[in-house]
């Protein structure tokens, strides 16, 4: 097939023979591509040697990166090479790359305006609860549930921005050396009143004296896990966290995950249809675990039984 059929696609084509460019079609062709000539003489990026060691192997290579052309052109690309038809495929993600960072300063910036007045808020209300003279059961309650509420906002706001620093690099990975034992007993003694609510047990498996990560997120992903298997979990239940140099594991015996909701579990603010029958939440846990997974080179997945239970593991390496 001539790429020239295929000068109509917005995205730069290539077809290679060997390190050689043979064939392209017009988009490429502006960017640079010229027929017979070295790929060197057409493009650089950071990672070029692993498209060449690719290539010269017959394996299919995808990554985006800050891609130059030798036209004095820059973007940022999505490359794939298809090592079966040799197809070099150049997508420009220059408006992605421009709407993310627009997206993330937008977040950023709500989320700075935000905690100045909600730190006001916090501040009085808490005041108000510890010097008013209230009496009655109705103010208090009245209080306690405005407290909460901004607490709860607070949570969000950072979550927030939690995730959005993570899903577009702007989180700086902190490598420690330190007992994860202590981290699981600080998340439980965090969560210990909602526990003692429910009669939960939480049995702690850890199996590893030390361990070298960033802390921050190991105790964040912690954290959630808990949390959720603590909201879902039938009162008079058990929570198991079994620890190793190469798993996390959180299970549960609550009520587990329907089948056609699987799939979106990982989603922002999605909550199950039963979820807030059982248990209030922004939906923003399980995404942020998963971002910080990705950020840290973790994997996490989850089997889950409707009304039987979940469990959700952290590989930590391979």
């Amino acid at each position: 097939m001539r790429l020239n059929t295929l000068n109509a696609m917005r995205d730069a084509v290539v077809r290679m023979e060997h390190m050689t460019v043979k064939d392209c079609n017009r988009q490429a062709s502006q960017m640079g591509f010229k027929i017979d000539h070295d790929i060197f003489s057409c493009i650089s990026f950071d990672d070029i040697d692993q498209l060449t060691r690719a290539i010269i192997l017959s394996q299919d290579y995808e990554t985006k990166t800050n891609l130059y052309f030798l036209t004095d052109i820059s973007q940022y690309s999505r490359i794939i090479y298809d090592s079966q038809t040799k197809f070099l495929f150049i997508i420009d993600l220059s408006e992605e790359a421009h709407l993310k960072t627009v997206k993330s300063d937008v977040v950023m910036s709500i989320s700075h305006e935000l905690r100045t007045p909600l730190s006001v808020a916090l501040g009085n209300v808490q005041m108000l609860k510890d010097f008013s003279n209230f009496k009655d059961e109705e103010s208090i309650k009245k209080i306690d549930k405005t407290l909460k509420s901004l607490k709860k906002l607070e949570k969000i706001i950072s979550q927030l921005s939690l995730l959005t620093q993570a899903e577009f690099g702007n989180y700086s990975l902190r490598y420690e050396i330190f007992e994860p034992v202590k981290v699981i007993e600080e998340v439980v003694s965090d969560y210990q009143k909602k526990l003692d609510a429910k009669n939960i047990q939480v049995i702690v498996d850890c199996q590893v004296q030390t361990i070298k990560a960033d802390r921050f997120i190991i105790y964040t992903i912690l954290r959630n896990l808990i949390s959720n298997a603590i909201k879902y979990s039938h009162p008079d239940s058990t929570i198991t966290c079994i620890f190793t140099d190469r798993l996390i594991s959180i299970k549960d015996t609550g009520i587990g995950i329907r089948e056609e909701e699987r799939i979106r579990i990982f989603e922002r603010f999605f909550r199950g249809t039963e979820s807030f029958k059982h248990a209030q939440g922004s939906g923003l846990g399980l995404p942020l675990v998963k971002y910080l997974c990705e950020i840290s080179g973790y994997t996490v997945r989850f089997e889950s039984k409707w009304l039987i239970g979940s469990t959700f593991f952290v590989q930590l390496s391979k």
